[in-house]
């Protein structure tokens, strides 16, 4: 009798047949052989189902096939085989990727080197279409190099212990991806997890990759994040006040927040987003110019808007010069004179980021709360090789970027100018970030900045586009 711990392996498939067979004999050339396999065909056209049955008929014993006429995804999929494993420890693989040999060998025996681990994960190589290795992951080390809880483990061949999943409930259904950042944040404050420092799986890049569907992760994360949040403990709601700075008008760009942007004014657009999240409990908009001040009632007393603060800045606070955070201090002495104390965050939402949405908002608010982080910026992953000047020269930043890569070690990103969010203890004693600064990822169109009229036609083109597209749904 095999006294070695079973290992439940499965590999969802849809119209992936050309990479199958590749992936299904990185499991059967594993260096560790006591584990069982399931492949799941997601309603494939292709030659999935023939060459998942070919496999099957060969070790019947040790390969099971399911077939589904309609997609179910890899919630819903990982909660299946979760029900029917057999194995102590399970781990997905991806069709179109493939385990190293030693993959099953080493995060089975971390797992078995101590019973409070729960979940372990590795490096990987990148590959071409073709399977040609173009690159290496080296992962921040969990506990020694990462401890910010912003970089979870891939969402396959990440290896978890079978019962704790179960423990955890396993996955939610209502989540269509990101499935690793949901169990990250189920996993990671209770139980231990690990990294190991081998590659463990070749992950093909290819047009059709999932990880490269970046609005869909996006969207996937924040739900997973918000239900995180949903869960803390406590009925403690902390005050939240959004402050909107405005400058009335730049030398080559007049009269911005009242400037139309489809349907709505600038102004309007930024109260929207800050007055739909769910998170904000009040709002103030501050300026210097008694123009603003007056339209910003004018949107209230109209019904456009809800009810929000408006706040006069003295002329030291104007200019160029002026810090945000004194502008944000200031803000925060007019909300406690109307409600007798300070609000317990505070955010900045930018006049000039009109596509930001209150779910952006939430979010920040979220990260903030869960990860227990001195501050939170919205920013956008840095697309282009950026230099810096040293002393011989200019020094390369993000060389991964000219082979197409984002190595997790050079990944750089840019504040999107959209939101800041910060503890109130933090704005008041500290430079206005503190020490420990969390992040939210916003798409690259989300992220549009209108600061000159040539940004202003830009907007207007996404926005007519998208208008189009809608028309023709």
């Amino acid at each position: 009798m095999n006294t070695e711990p079973l290992i439940t392996v499965y590999i969802p498939c849809r119209n992936y047949g050309r990479f199958l067979g590749n992936a299904i004999e990185s499991v059967e050339g594993q260096l560790y052989k006591n584990w069982e396999l399931f492949i799941i065909d997601e309603a494939s056209s292709d030659e999935t189902p023939v060459i998942a049955n070919q496999y099957r008929s060969e070790k019947p014993q040790k390969i099971i096939v399911l077939r589904h006429e309609m997609p179910l995804g890899l919630q819903k999929i990982a909660n299946k085989i979760l029900s029917l494993a057999n194995g102590r420890y399970i781990v997905r693989l991806d069709a179109d990727d493939w385990f190293e040999e030693s993959a099953l060998l080493l995060m089975a025996a971390k797992l078995e080197s101590d019973s409070k681990l729960g979940l372990v994960y590795g490096n990987y190589f990148y590959t071409d279409p073709d399977g040609q290795v173009i690159g290496i992951e080296r992962r921040r080390k969990i506990g020694v190099e990462d401890a910010s809880g912003h970089l979870p483990p891939h969402g396959a061949c990440t290896m978890v212990r079978t019962r704790m999943l179960k423990a955890v409930g396993g996955y939610s259904e209502d989540v269509n991806a990101q499935d690793g950042w949901e169990l990250w944040f189920k996993f990671v404050n209770r139980v231990k997890v690990a990294s190991l420092e081998a590659p463990l799986f070749y992950y093909r890049q290819h047009d059709k990759s999932l990880s490269r569907d970046s609005d869909k992760l996006l969207t996937a994360r924040a739900n997973i994040i918000a239900k995180t949040r949903s869960k803390l403990e406590g009925n403690y709601i902390p005050s939240c006040l959004a402050v909107i700075p405005i400058k009335e008008s730049y030398p080559d760009f007049q009269g911005v927040p009242f400037r139309m942007i489809g349907k709505r004014s600038m102004l309007q657009s930024a109260l929207d987003s800050a007055q739909g999240a769910n998170g904000v409990t009040e709002v103030a908009v501050t300026s210097d110019s008694n123009k603003v001040i007056e339209f910003s009632r004018e949107l209230y007393e109209s019904g456009k808007v809800k009810k929000h603060m408006q706040v006069e800045r003295p002329k030291e606070l104007s200019g160029s010069h002026i810090r945000l955070r004194d502008i944000l201090l200031h803000a925060s002495e007019a909300y406690k004179d109307k409600y007798q104390s300070y609000p317990d965050i505070v955010l900045f939402l930018s006049l000039h980021a009109p596509l930001r949405k209150p779910e952006h908002v939430d979010n920040a608010i979220d990260v903030l709360r869960i990860n227990t982080c001195d501050s939170v910026v919205s920013v956008i992953k840095e697309r282009e090789p950026l230099f810096v000047h040293d002393r011989k020269g200019l020094k390369l930043l993000n060389s991964g970027r000219f082979d197409g890569l984002m190595y997790e070690r050079e990944i750089i990103y840019r504040f999107n100018g959209a939101v800041i969010a910060v503890w109130w203890e933090v704005l008041k004693d500290s430079d206005m970030f503190g020490e420990n600064i969390g992040y939210i990822r916003m798409g690259y169109e989300d992220s549009v900045q209108v600061k000159n009229l040539q940004d202003f036609k830009k907007i207007q083109l996404i926005l007519n586009n998208e208008s189009s597209q809608s028309s023709e749904k």
